[in-house]
C-alpha cells in the first residue's frame, strides 16, 4: 500500500536529516528574514511547527531566552537533529514533540506560533491555519514563511508545454502576507531538482505518476533552453493575529 502524503513527507525529510543543512542555504536565509518578524516578549510560550534541524529554532532560542519553546516536526529524526543543533544550555524551557502541523495536538494558550517553510507541505494550509489560530492567547500571533503560489513557474510552464504531469502542489494564497520575495537560487533546472532531492523536497502531490528518466531529461533541456535554467522561488512572509481567529479566515 502506498503511504499517505504526510507519511511520505516524514520519510523523505527524515531520511536526509543528517545532511539537510548542507543543502539548506535558502531555508537558512528565509529563517533569518522571518526572524525579523518576531514580536518582543519577555517570556512567551511559543509553538514551532516543522522545526526541522533547527534553522529557525535557533532564532527562537536567541530571541526568547526566558520563554517556553515547544518545537515540533513530523519527522522524528529531524527533531533529534534539532535537539543536537540547538544550544539550549541555560535556556528556560524547551520541549520537543513529533507532530503533523496539519493536525496540531497541543494545548492552547500560546503567545506565538511560528513556522518557516512548512505550510506549503500541508494538504490544506488554510484549514491548518484555522486549527492553529485558536491555540493563541488573546493578543498572540502566528508568523510564517512559506513557498508562495507563484513559485516554480518556469518548470510548471515547461511541463505543461510538454504535456507532462506535474508533481508540484498547487499552492494557495495565504492570509496576512506582509513581505514577499522572488529568488533564483540554482543555475540550471537540474541543479534545482538536485537541491530539492537533497533536502527531501521531491515528495509529489497525491496521484502523481512519475515520468521516465528520459522524459525528465528532455523536459530539463527544454527548461534550460526556454528559461536559461531559471526556476524562481516565490517566498511569502506573513502574520495572522489572534483577533482574526475566525473559521472564515481567508487570504488577504
Amino acid at each position: 500500500m502506498r503511504p499517505d502524503r504526510s507519511t511520505a513527507i516524514s520519510r523523505s525529510f527524515g531520511a536526509r536529516a543528517s545532511s539537510y543543512e548542507d543543502h539548506a542555504d535558502l531555508q537558512r536565509a528565509v529563517a533569518a528574514r522571518l526572524a525579523r518578524l518576531l514580536p518582543p516578549h519577555p517570556h512567551p510560550r511559543v509553538l514551532e511547527l516543522g522545526c526541522g534541524t533547527g534553522l529557525f529554532s535557533r532564532h527562537l532560542a536567541q530571541a526568547y531566552p526566558d520563554g517556553e519553546l515547544v518545537l515540533t516536526d513530523i519527522a522524528r529524526s529531524m527533531i533529534e537533529e534539532c535537539r543536537r543543533n540547538l544550544d539550549i544550555v541555560g535556556h528556560g524551557r524547551v520541549s520537543f514533540a513529533v507532530m503533523d502541523a496539519s493536525q496540531p495536538r497541543q494545548d492552547g494558550d500560546f503567545d506565538l506560533i511560528a513556522t518557516s517553510m512548512t505550510l506549503h507541505w500541508l494538504a490544506d494550509p488554510i484549514a491548518a491555519l484555522r486549527r492553529l489560530i485558536p491555540l493563541l492567547r488573546p493578543g498572540g500571533s502566528l508568523i510564517y514563511a512559506s513557498v508562495g503560489p507563484e513559485s516554480f513557474g518556469e518548470w510548471r510552464d515547461v511541463l505543461r508545454a510538454q504535456g507532462l504531469p506535474s508533481g508540484l502542489p498547487d499552492l494557495p494564497a495565504l492570509p496576512g502576507v506582509i513581505e514577499e520575495e522572488r529568488l533564483v537560487v540554482d543555475p540550471t533546472t537540474f541543479a534545482f531538482l538536485r537541491r530539492m532531492k537533497s533536502i527531501g523536497g521531491l515528495t509529489p502531490r497525491e496521484g502523481y505518476r512519475p515520468v521516465t528518466p528520459g522524459i525528465l531529461r528532455r523536459a530539463m533541456r527544454a527548461a534550460d533552453a526556454h528559461h536559461g535554467g531559471r526556476v524562481t522561488w516565490h517566498i511569502v512572509y506573513g502574520r495572522v493575529d489572534a483577533s482574526q481567529s475566525s473559521p472564515s479566515i481567508s487570504p488577504a
